[in-house]
């Protein structure tokens, strides 16, 4: 018996130990682990699985399955992908793991807004530029248009600094006679510009460059478009969250070109004079070898005069700089240290700009309301930009299947003391203070004598009345001119719209827009005596008006995924109606008092009156777009656009814009994978047609007008009278035709270095045919 326990035993001990071994056995073997990566939109091919602290892992594959093999009691997987955050899953003693990677915030995943959808930088195959919000917002000026100045390569602003000027905008150059401003999109609504917004309120600024992007939006789209998306609440339920943002500075300035004291011009004077074969005399420098520096450049009208020759007494009782009073009589001291004209016109300007922001959502609505202050003042004197905002975006579930919302802006805008037409943009070739400033002789002081000898406590201006210095003028007067002149803007913008999930992948969206603008505003010209080239009349003007667009707009997107294939359809029509404007103004001269509380056009004498209705033109569209993709990899996108303008006659009206574009995700193949440094690489190229109207939208008529200039005829036979008659203003084109600009790109979009370099390389050609020509409206 005792044997027989022992045998038992030890079979029992064997046995325990082959168990043992065939445990270790399997452990070390590891076991099978399947699972699936998705992303929001679904599957997600070609993600990276690794376990933690070894070489064993594998790829997603087309339908974002994988199989790994795992070994020890908890493994960790480590599963990543471009563009998307990493996860670490703990397996446990799971067989299986689906996993759901959320998109990264490195700029291959960043939103772009292009023609009517939303998708990621890493999908698009044309050439297109985002702008961060946080960029926008840093740069201290008035409009958004010069915040992206520097930030878009292809991007070109140009700006003379001037506080809520308009800035001419150029995306890859000029390609037209007239209409070379880019197309704003703002929340799906079309306008002429950005100077309305507040860029605290901006959630994304997307710049499609190239006709394969923008062809989508067809008429007035040949020189690019800029989408601008404003600030939502956020679809996943969020408690109230309240954002401050505050900017507040100077601008300082600096100093301005050096000049020629009077001295040096003085002998420059003597030289020209040399140069020229002419007599070495000056009103003011006497004649003779060398020149010599007055000490009174203007008594009276005389000029060159010493302090001997002037009886100070005697000249006081003469002084007189009021018309109305008799002939002008000045004394003015010649500034032998040199007058600083510059610096009388500028000064450090302040500048400051507030934003309150309010967002949040509940399971069934979302909102963002902002409100904004911006005051600033520019370098020049009475020069003043003021902008206060009110946005408000909301959005309502109405069901499962239906939402609701709208984007709303109103805006009171104030800009004064403005040099140059076109809201600022034609400084640069108009007259003004700056230029002024340089062409006035530095021995010209600012005021005249009147205060320093007790005639008056306020002095007047000094300028070239003084003989010798051709005819610039004074622009401390000039600047000093505008202190009483106003003006402002009000203006409503935005859109109400309905979304309607048809069917699981099937989204109908309606939405109707638009711009209505108000503006009143009046001002001053004064009498001036110190130049010249003097006004001899008060002048007084007064203006206001209204404008009108709005836009309607339905699609239809439909977006699907089968296994390695993904599309994404969009149909749309739309209609707008632009350019619809009422003004009317009134200017006088000469009112019974100077004083700007006492004067309206009631109180002037000839009086003109005039108003204007300016004629609105009308489009009709539809538009289509097809976006393919295979494994995430390869990219294809079409766009088609048909586009009817009331700018052109029945012969012409209708246009159709093609594009196509393609892209290959080259960091999405297999031999990248080993590339550490490079997070992402694609190459694309694409080719479209973009389309421009920019004409009179009268232009297929023949006008007639009546003009005592152009049609006068004295049918009395008195020889005293004439009567005004009619003539042909303008010879109509019912056959002008779509100006259409064809581009070529061919580039490539790389990211490196965890998102820290973002480079985009560009290659492109565009060609403008059927160029059309306004002269009205004619600008580069």
């Amino acid at each position: 018996m005792m044997k027989k326990s022992y045998l038992l035993l030890k079979s029992a001990g064997v046995l325990m130990l082959l168990l043992f071994l065939a445990s270790n056995s399997l452990q070390a073997q590891g076991r099978r682990l399947t699972g699936k990566v998705s992303e929001a939109l679904g599957p997600l091919p070609g993600a990276t699985v690794l376990v933690k602290g070894t070489t064993t892992g594998t790829v997603s594959d087309a339908n974002g399955d994988f199989t790994v093999t795992v070994e020890g009691a908890n493994p960790i997987l480590v599963i990543s992908a471009t563009g998307f955050e990493t996860q670490e899953i703990e397996v446990g003693s799971q067989t299986s793991v689906n996993v759901t990677l959320n998109e990264s915030a490195t700029t291959i995943s960043e939103l772009v807004v292009t023609g009517y959808t939303v998708e990621t930088r890493r999908q698009t195959t044309s050439a297109v530029a985002t702008v961060k919000t946080k960029d926008l917002a840093a740069v201290p000026t008035g409009n958004v248009e010069q915040q992206l100045q520097g930030r878009v390569a292809g991007l070109t602003v140009i700006t003379n600094g001037q506080p809520g000027t308009a800035s001419q905008v150029r995306i890859r150059g000029f390609g037209s006679f007239g209409g070379n401003q880019p197309l704003y999109v703002v929340d799906g609504v079309p306008t002429q510009n950005s100077n309305f917004l507040s860029p605290d309120d901006i959630e994304n600024t997307t710049v499609m460059k190239d006709a394969s992007s923008a062809s989508i939006y067809g008429a007035r789209a040949a020189s690019g478009v800029i989408v601008i998306t404003t600030k939502k609440g956020s679809k996943k339920p969020q408690k109230l969250q309240v954002s401050y943002d505050g900017l507040f500075g100077w601008t300082d300035p600096g100093k301005g070109q050096a000049i020629l004291n009077p001295q040096e011009q003085a002998d420059w004077t003597w030289t020209a004079l040399k140069n020229a074969g002419e007599p070495t005399s000056h009103p003011q420098y006497g004649s003779g070898a060398t020149p010599v520096l007055p000490d009174y450049i203007n008594v009276g009208g005389q000029g060159g005069l010493a302090a001997s020759d002037v009886d100070l007494n005697a000249e006081k009782a003469k002084y007189n700089i009021n018309p109305d009073n008799g002939s002008i009589y000045q004394i003015v001291k010649a500034n032998k240290s040199g007058t600083d004209w510059y610096g009388a016109i500028t000064r450090t300007a302040p500048y400051t700009r507030h934003n309150l922001g309010f967002s949040g959502s509940t399971e069934n609505a979302r909102y963002y309301f902002g409100l904004s202050l911006q005051d600033q003042a520019g370098i020049l004197l009475y020069n003043n930009f003021k902008r206060h905002t009110f946005r408000a975006n909301t959005e309502f579930d109405l069901g499962k299947r239906v939402r609701v919302g709208e984007n709303l802006q109103f805006t009171y805008r104030q800009v004064l003391g403005q040099s140059g037409g076109g809201d600022g943009a034609n400084v640069p070739q108009d007259e003004n203070s700056i230029l002024g400033a340089f062409r006035m002789p530095s021995i010209i002081p600012v005021y005249d004598e009147a205060v320093n000898l007790g005639i008056s406590k306020t002095p007047g201006y000094a300028g070239t009345a003084a003989k010798g210095f051709n005819n610039p003028r004074n622009p401390v007067a000039e600047r000093d001119g505008v202190k009483d002149n106003s003006a402002f803007g009000a203006f409503g913008f935005g859109n109400l719209y309905a979304e309607v999930d048809i069917l699981d992948g099937l989204m109908f969206k309606t939405s109707i827009g638009g711009n209505y603008g108000s503006f009143y505003g009046y001002g001053f010209t004064r009498v001036s005596y110190e130049n010249s080239e003097n006004n001899s009349s008060f002048g007084y003007n007064e203006f206001s008006g209204t404008s009108f667009s709005w836009v309607f707009t339905n699609t239809l997107q439909y977006k699907k995924q089968f296994g390695n294939h993904k599309i994404d359809l969009l149909a749309g029509q739309e209609a707008l109606t632009d350019g619809r404007f009422r003004s009317i103004n009134g200017s006088g001269l000469n009112p019974f008092s100077t004083n700007p509380d006492y004067i309206t056009l009631s109180t002037v004498s000839n009086r003109v009156v005039n108003s204007a209705n300016n004629t609105p033109w009308n489009y009709s569209s539809y538009f289509g777009r097809a976006h393919y993709s295979f494994m995430d990899k390869y990219y294809l996108t079409g766009v088609l656009r048909h586009d009817g303008s009331s700018r052109f006659g029945s012969n012409n009206r209708f246009g159709w814009f093609p594009g196509v574009s393609a892209a290959w995700r080259v960091s999405g193949e297999e031999f990248m994978k080993g590339i550490s440094w490079l997070d992402d690489l694609k190459i694309r190229g694409g080719w479209g047609q973009m389309g421009n109207d920019q004409v009179n939208p009268t232009n297929q008529f023949s006008l007639f007008a009546s003009s005592l200039a152009n049609a006068a005829y004295d049918i009395g036979g008195t020889n005293s009278s004439v009567f005004e008659g009619f003539y042909q203003s303008q010879v109509g084109n019912p056959n002008a035709k779509w100006e259409v600009s064809t581009t070529s790109n061919i580039g490539f979009d790389a990211l490196a270095g965890q998102g820290k370099f973002d480079i985009i390389v560009d290659l492109w050609k565009k060609n403008t045919d059927e160029l059309l020509f306004n002269p009205a409206q004619a600008q580069v």
